[in-house]
């Protein structure tokens, strides 16, 4: 794609939850995370960068779309203090490792795919048990999201990774938590740059660990091997002592925003309200969510003769919200499920935006 740049802000973050009907009243004093999938810190060579200056919070940070490959970083995850109106962005990743696929092929039906939404993490220590691969302080998952868990085909003895729309999608608790992907100074990328300084450069082609997390660049500094420096390269260490020890002492919960970079980018180039970026998703609430609710209920599945939903109109897009969604999405779009309804899905059921 060609180099798209655009700016994330306190005014753009704003704007996201508009359109995508995700409140955040009553939390103008709290730490607000987000992640925007497919998207780095613009620069002219993103490999080459310093990073250190997005991990401090700004305005606001210039950003850039790229394409996603499963092998590195190519996501942020970013802190949002609504009450300053600034932010500040790390280098992440927001879906699963491919080579953790090729060395776990018998589990590859665990790795999967956040959907884009708005969801809940409390603070907690990952992995769960004390007796896990490097314990450290981290954010856990807390309540179902809507995943994907993807087609995988083979090209050449590799696997080929696909969370397009015609890939399983379901409604769920698989432990995604925001933790640290496990870099440190000792990596292979590392070792042959020897005479250059640690940076967040070698993290842009670094493996990082995840089945499904979001993770965080970086490692924990007691994990660093014995010789080797804790700096700008370790944006872990950074986001987590701004959740734990600093900007969030006192919280214990936090609100989650996921997007792609496409939703944002439109979003932050919109001069004027535009219903084709209107989308409601998991984690969305208000009258939107009740008109598909409301629209949901009346349409009946045509191999059941049921109602796609049968709960509350409430205005609360959860569990059976997201469920109902995805049966009625796989019922007419040709076996495809999206996980959101925007202006054709509440076409197709009767309804206006």
């Amino acid at each position: 794609m060609s180099v798209q740049t655009f700016t994330i802000s306190d005014a753009v973050l704003r704007r996201a939850c508009e359109y995508n009907s995700f409140s955040i009243e009553g939390r103008e004093d709290e730490m607000i995370l987000f992640a925007i999938r497919g998207a780095l810190p613009a620069a002219p060579n993103v490999s080459l960068m310093d990073y250190s200056g997005h991990m401090k919070f700004e305005t606001s940070h210039l950003l850039q779309r790229v394409n996603i490959n499963y092998y590195y970083p190519r996501c942020v995850i970013g802190q949002w203090l609504p009450a300053e109106r600034k932010v500040s962005v790390f280098l992440s990743s927001t879906v699963p490792n491919l080579k953790n696929v090729q060395r776990n092929r018998k589990r590859k039906h665990q790795f999967n795919s956040m959907q884009p939404g708005f969801y809940n993490y409390k603070k907690g220590q990952h992995p769960r048990s004390n007796s896990g691969f490097q314990p450290h302080r981290a954010l856990r998952l807390n309540g179902v999201i809507t995943l994907r868990r993807a087609n995988y085909t083979m090209s050449n003895g590799q696997p080929v990774i696909n969370y397009g729309p015609s890939a399983d999608i379901s409604v769920g608790n698989p432990g995604d938590n925001i933790h640290c992907a496990r870099n440190n100074p000792k990596t292979t990328k590392v070792a042959s740059i020897k005479n250059a300084p640690y940076s967040t450069s070698f993290c842009m082609s670094d493996y990082y660990s995840s089945y499904g997390c979001q993770v965080v660049t970086g490692c924990p500094p007691q994990y660093i091997p014995r010789g080797y420096t804790n700096g700008d390269w370790n944006a872990w260490d950074k986001f987590i002592k701004n959740v734990y020890d600093d900007k969030a002492e006192e919280q214990e919960h936090f609100k989650y925003i996921i997007l792609n970079s496409c939703d944002i980018y439109n979003i932050s180039k919109a001069r004027t309200s535009n219903p084709q970026y209107v989308k409601v998703r998991h984690g969305s609430t208000g009258h939107l969510v009740e008109k598909l609710q409301t629209g949901l209920k009346r349409m009946r599945s045509s191999r059941t003769g049921n109602p796609y939903y049968s709960g509350s109109v409430d205005g609360d897009f959860g569990k059976r919200t997201a469920e109902a969604l995805i049966r009625y999405q796989k019922d007419n779009c040709n076996g495809n499920a999206y996980g959101f309804a925007g202006q054709n899905t509440f076409r197709g059921l009767g309804v206006s935006i």
